[in-house]
């Protein structure tokens, strides 16, 4: 069974979450991040997010990928927690049902927002690269190339669509296979190129557009 935090110290919050996901996951409950923390995904309260700035790199680091639960965030901040690493983002108000199917979409590799906040996010992501101040920048982009010349032609055609913004049912569509099919081809491409996931493959591969 999979392991899931919730992290937060809001006793509404904390009953929700157990009564959408206890059936599914094994769960932990914690309010102060520790780097022994150890877990397949983290549901974490916002207001974590906005009395601690760093918490989500910290996650990162652990290699713990994180569900934000906000109260009716702007786009702009959606964004910046994605920016910062967060794997998805869903109001507080969102059903059982929805909760439950963010934490296995973001389980399985894949992220949830909305979707209109694809390119921003990805915009906002290249300006960081672009901006920031890399040591062997081309070295970098030379590994960066020879792992996307490990990709089948039919894995490079799903990923430049991810790069789109395409969901699976519209690549599968153009394509003429199976979603099953995109989301083997996805488990592929992000073991080749060592992405976690269809947000971060979408930066990779307009890296080279």
């Amino acid at each position: 069974m999979k392991k899931l935090l919730i992290f937060s110290d809001n006793e509404e919050l904390i009953i929700f979450c157990k009564e959408s996901l206890a059936p599914h996951y094994q769960i932990d409950i914690v309010n102060i991040f520790l780097p022994s923390l150890t877990a397949d995904i983290a549901v974490i309260d916002a207001n974590k997010t906005t009395q601690n700035k760093t918490l989500l790199s910290q996650f990162n680091k652990i290699n713990i990928r994180c569900l934000i639960l906000g109260d009716q965030w702007s786009d702009k901040q959606q964004i910046e927690v994605f920016v910062h690493g967060a794997a998805g983002y869903c109001n507080k108000s969102i059903s059982n049902t929805l909760l439950a199917q963010a934490v296995e979409f973001i389980l399985k590799g894949d992220i949830w927002i909305q979707r209109h906040l694809v390119s921003k996010i990805i915009g906002s992501l290249v300006q960081m690269k672009s901006t920031a101040i890399e040591t062997n920048l081309e070295q970098q982009k030379t590994d960066s190339a020879n792992l996307l010349l490990t990709l089948s032609n039919r894995e490079l055609d799903v990923a430049k669509m991810i790069s789109l913004g395409d969901s699976n049912k519209a690549i599968a569509s153009s394509l003429s296979i199976s979603e099953r099919t995109v989301k083997a081809h996805l488990t592929s491409i992000f073991k080749k190129t060592q992405v976690r996931d269809r947000l971060h493959l979408a930066l990779f591969i307009k890296d080279f557009n």
